[in-house]
């Protein structure tokens, strides 16, 4: 598995056209074979995201930007994250060595 992490930071009064722009954002990642998962995550201050994907493979993960759904999802992204309200932004993909689940029961 891998974790992909897209980290963006937006800029002064920005947050919530960004927020607003990914709540409404054309959803398709779980139609993609090998996803396994996302999240979209606010740092407590500065304007930081981290725009988190898992997928089952590096090989997933590439077919899904490669992918028609993935076209669609970020047709009109031409300047960034949605909406284009990211200044800047980077992308970190690491391997999965070691889970731990709590314990239901």
């Amino acid at each position: 598995m891998i974790v992909v992490m897209n980290m963006v930071t937006v800029g002064e009064g920005g947050a919530e056209a960004f927020e607003a722009a990914f709540a409404s954002r054309e959803r398709r990642l779980s139609e993609a074979p090998g996803f396994a998962g996302f999240e979209l995550l606010r740092r407590d201050k500065g304007g930081e995201y981290i725009v988190l994907s898992r997928w089952e493979s590096r090989e997933a993960f590439q077919g899904w930007l490669k992918s028609d759904l993935f076209k669609e999802a970020h047709k009109g992204d031409a300047q960034g994250p949605p909406g284009g309200h990211g200044q800047q932004s980077e992308v970190r993909s690491y391997e999965v060595l070691e889970v731990e689940e709590p314990v239901r029961g």
